[in-house]
């Protein structure tokens, strides 16, 4: 078999001996496959990632003409921090339709269902394979990364269609004629612009045009190209610039950027041993993952052998089939070596594959078509020369792949995955025991605290849904000193301790309070797991110095929720470890004699 160069120029889709009927019937069947899949697993829930709502929070915004800013305390702060894109989508919903959150997910479904139409035309026309397309495309359709960000109020969705809706005018464009006078070539450029706005991920399908570009010479398409590119991102980084600058680029420096603390990226052998472990994950556990629809169950472990045989294995086989493309090989892999070159410098902790679910569907599509290419080898061997069975009876071959990315439910003994899983997920009414004591919380605020109570919890964007409040989290340090001020300054009424799991709350918010407990005066309780809702008074706890890490100590009063304070000399002013001598006075002022604290406990 051999393989047959791209040429010069991407030349139309071959309709002879393809009915056009056909091509109606698996465009309606991936339309309607889509729709039901997406019905079928559809999770009325909100994502707990937090960034949903801080989307929904900034649509909001938008929706009621407050401008792009954050709506969660009393100040309107400019937004910053994601792209305006989404959650422009988001206000346009809510004032079109529903503020509901269900509405907003709801319209991921129309976004995967003319994503998989995208799909079906450019792999006709990378494959040049009517049936080998419907396959790749319905592989797609029961994809379980896909699928589940399909339902969440988030902006991968809507960065998959409007990437792909550009992608789709790059390869209808007519590059014989004048960029500026093509139409499909304006949505191109647009389009990237778009997407820019929604993930900035988006700046990575100029890599793949403009190799595409470059090696056909077409340097008036690159250069209009770029220049409704700056033109377009120029308003937003212009204000990003106002506003302090990018704050992506600033989390990419970070070790950690959940732990600022920890510092950045020290040197070129720290960027050498980021890079070689993000290679090392994303050939070992995110591509095959994203690829074959299944789950990574622990990141934490170390890689196996057999995990880089089998992803070095996937990826030959990914190669394969791109090499043997009929068409676009150029643009796909432009677009997959720039995005690339942007992953594997992130953060090792942003672990999962949603910041490479654009290119998915094009790791699946050239995987097919490597089998399909190596099965062709297969029956020349044999000769086996009949058209029908190669180039229909093959691709109909792989859907026995589909009963493997319908997956399975979740037991005691065996892990979910697949569209089952998806489903499973989805029919739960509730959510997680510490999520639902979390929101219980936030429903209290809304029945019992005063309008526009200030409160302090580790997901603002996610309690603020159910307490209609001002909310904040609360600061990533152990200085006790800043934390206190942080408190302060931000007028807080009332601070969440939850049991969400996430480390930043025993690590920084847990030790203050233990420091402070007459600070913090409990008024809901809840249990399994335990989960506080406190009020604030400042006007308690610790009063005096700190040391240079930002530790109480020195000449100060502990003053306790009683009334009663405690004034003294102390090398330790945290409660729990409450060391020093000094003397206690009763609510009214009156002495009531010397103490000595040792570790918190009075000798």
């Amino acid at each position: 078999m051999k393989n047959k160069n791209l040429t010069t120029e991407p030349t139309p889709v071959s309709t002879a001996g393809t009915s056009r009927i056909l091509l109606y019937v698996y465009a309606a069947l991936l339309a309607l496959i889509g729709w039901f899949v997406f019905q079928y697993i559809f999770d009325k829930k909100l994502s707990l990632t937090g960034d949903a709502t801080d989307y929904y929070m900034l649509g909001k915004a938008i929706a009621q003409g407050d401008g792009y800013v954050g709506i969660t305390g009393p100040e309107r702060v400019p937004a910053n921090h994601f792209p305006p894109g989404y959650p422009f989508v988001i206000a346009l919903i809510m004032r079109l339709f529903s503020d509901k959150t269900t509405t907003i997910q709801a319209f991921n479904g129309f976004f995967l269902v003319v994503s998989l139409l995208l799909l079906f035309d450019m792999f006709r026309r990378m494959g040049r394979n009517i049936h080998l397309a419907f396959v790749g495309a319905l592989l797609v359709a029961l994809n379980f990364h896909i699928l589940q960000y399909a339902t969440m109020m988030m902006s991968e969705m809507t960065y998959f269609f409007i990437s792909l809706l550009a992608l789709w005018f790059f390869v209808k464009s007519d590059l014989k004629r004048p960029a500026w006078k093509d139409p499909y070539f304006w949505g191109f450029a647009l389009g990237v612009v778009a997407s820019y706005y929604v993930r900035q991920t988006g700046l990575m399908m100029l890599g793949g045009a403009g190799l595409y570009l470059l090696v056909r010479k077409k340097w008036q398409h690159i250069l209009f190209m770029g220049v409704i590119f700056v033109l377009g991102v120029l308003p937003w980084q212009i204000r990003a610039s106002k506003l302090g600058g990018d704050s992506h680029l600033r989390d990419m420096q970070r070790i950690n950027p959940l732990r600022p603390e920890e510092g950045v990226v020290q040197g070129f052998g720290g960027w050498v041993e980021r890079f070689w472990h993000n290679t090392e994950r994303y050939i070992t556990r995110e591509i095959p993952s994203a690829t074959l629809s299944t789950n990574v169950e622990d990141y934490a472990s170390s890689v196996s052998s057999g995990e880089w045989l089998a992803g070095l294995a996937l990826l030959a086989l990914i190669t394969l089939g791109w090499f043997h493309l009929r068409q676009y090989r150029l643009l796909m892999a432009g677009y997959a070596m720039a995005t690339f070159a942007l992953l594997l410098i992130y953060p090792e902790v942003w672990t999962g594959n949603r910041l490479m679910l654009h290119l998915v569907p094009f790791f699946v599509f050239c995987g097919l078509y490597g089998l399909y290419y190596l099965i062709g080898l297969g029956l020349e061997k044999v000769r086996v020369t009949s058209p029908l069975v190669r180039r229909v009876g093959v691709p109909f071959l792989f859907l026995f792949l589909v009963p493997s990315f319908i997956g399975q439910t979740a037991t005691e003994t065996r892990p979910g995955d697949g569209i089952k899983f998806l489903r499973q997920m989805a029919r739960i009414p509730s959510y997680d025991p510490a999520h639902e004591n979390y929101f219980q919380a936030a429903a209290w605020i809304k029945e019992y605290a005063p309008q526009n109570s200030m409160v302090v919890c580790r997901k603002p964007s996610l309690f603020v849904v159910f307490s209609n409040s001002y909310v904040t989290t609360y600061p990533y340090t152990e200085n006790q000193k800043d934390f206190r001020e942080y408190l302060t300054k931000r007028k807080t009424n009332f601070v969440v301790v939850d049991a969400l799991g996430y480390s930043s709350t025993p690590r920084y918010l847990i030790p203050y309070v233990q420091a402070n407990p007459d600070q913090f005066e409990i008024v809901l309780q809840l249990q399994n797991p335990d989960t506080f809702l406190c009020r604030f008074h400042p006007e308690l706890g610790w009063h005096g110095p700190y040391n240079d890490k930002g530790m109480p100590a020195g000449k100060g009063e502990y003053r306790f929720g009683d009334g009663r304070k405690f004034v003294g000399t102390f090398s330790d002013g945290r409660m729990l470890s409450l060391t020093g001598e000094g003397t206690f006075y009763d609510p009214q002022g009156k002495v009531l004699g010397p103490a000595t604290f040792v570790n918190g406990q009075q000798k």
